[in-house]
């Protein structure tokens, strides 16, 4: 076999990997954003709940008091 089939076929064999790297990562980034967006929603249907049963400081004054630090 010459060098230039040999290195075609690695190239080929390298480009398949990547090409399966990029594709698994899709789904990651998938499942990492379906995950994403289920936590959002459940913030956000939990503020209603939070806002009544805090007794804290008012949102204002917290930030007031953090940028102070």
């Amino acid at each position: 076999m010459d060098d230039a089939k040999r290195i075609k076929e690695r190239l080929n064999h390298i480009l398949g990997e990547v090409i399966g790297l990029k594709r698994d990562l899709i789904t990651l980034d998938v499942k990492d954003k379906n995950k994403a967006e289920s936590a959002w929603a459940d913030l956000v249907s939990a503020i209603p709940e939070v806002t009544r049963l805090w007794r804290g400081p008012g949102a204002v004054a917290e930030i007031k008091s953090q940028r102070e630090k």
